[in-house]
């Protein structure tokens, strides 16, 4: 039995449908998802709520790991129940609930009611390099995260409000060098 923040597969597909007027109506605000001991973030995590006819809420969220900046995941979020209605890991690695290895393979994830996230399927609407880039950093990879996240947001039907616009993930501050520092006797 489902209980009040619980989601369901017609309010899925009711999100995805372009019938309830998706939208971005704000800018993405990064923030340090996971931080080392030196302070650096290790991944970044950007958040917008997408606005809609529906009475639910829901975020579209973005990750990005420092180090491995050309492995990300976007996610459509249903924040009652946490649900991720869709997921796409750019050159993910892992293992599918099924079996199957996804060794930097860029794929989707769908979810419903029966099986959770195990539907699992490579997009041919994702506009990047399968391959990792030469410059992987995140500067570099600055124009890839917003055409990836466009189309993201078209296999969605979520569109671009008046107030949205693109927010750069921002860059780490560099590791500072000890340099100065004396051993005494």
């Amino acid at each position: 039995m489902l209980g009040a923040g619980d989601c369901t597969d017609e309010v899925a597909e009711k999100i995805l449908s372009a019938a309830v007027n998706a939208q971005l109506n704000a800018s993405i605000r990064w923030k340090a998802k996971s931080v080392r001991k030196d302070g650096r973030p290790s991944q970044l995590e950007g958040n917008v709520p997408v606005r809609s006819d529906l009475p639910d809420r829901f975020d579209l969220v973005f990750r990005i790991k420092v180090d491995l900046a050309w492995e990300y995941t976007l996610i459509l979020r249903h924040l009652p129940s946490g649900a991720n209605i869709r997921r796409l890991d750019v050159r993910g690695t892992h293992r599918d609930r099924t079996g199957e290895d996804y060794i930097c393979r860029t794929h989707k994830h769908r979810w419903s009611e029966t099986r959770g996230n195990k539907d699992v399927y490579e997009p041919t609407d994702i506009r990047h390099e399968a391959t990792v880039p030469l410059d992987a950093s995140l500067t570099a990879l600055d124009e890839e995260y917003r055409r990836v996240l466009l189309d993201f947001m078209g296999e969605c039907n979520i569109s671009i409000g008046d107030g949205y616009n693109w927010v750069s993930p921002p860059a780490p501050p560099p590791t500072l060098p000890l340099e100065g520092l004396e051993e005494y006797p």
